[in-house]
């Protein structure tokens, strides 16, 4: 299986997740960011990027356009 392949796996994954359990967010979230970007050396700008492409996809697949 490739890269590209295991990383549509994992989206999938996480919306799944996500949209059953819910996102939390909590006073603590910019510290979480923070601590997540140097526990995975993902660069904290990309997290927040990602977390709202994420957010907005859920949206639109739950809600519609």
């Amino acid at each position: 299986m490739d890269e590209k392949r295991k990383g549509e796996i994992a989206l999938v994954l996480l919306k799944y997740r996500m949209g059953r359990e819910g996102i939390r967010l909590t006073p603590d979230i910019k510290r979480d960011f923070g601590n997540i970007a140097k526990e995975t050396g993902i660069p904290q700008d990309e997290l927040k990027e990602f977390v709202k492409i994420f957010v907005e996809e859920l949206l639109e697949e739950t809600f519609g356009k």
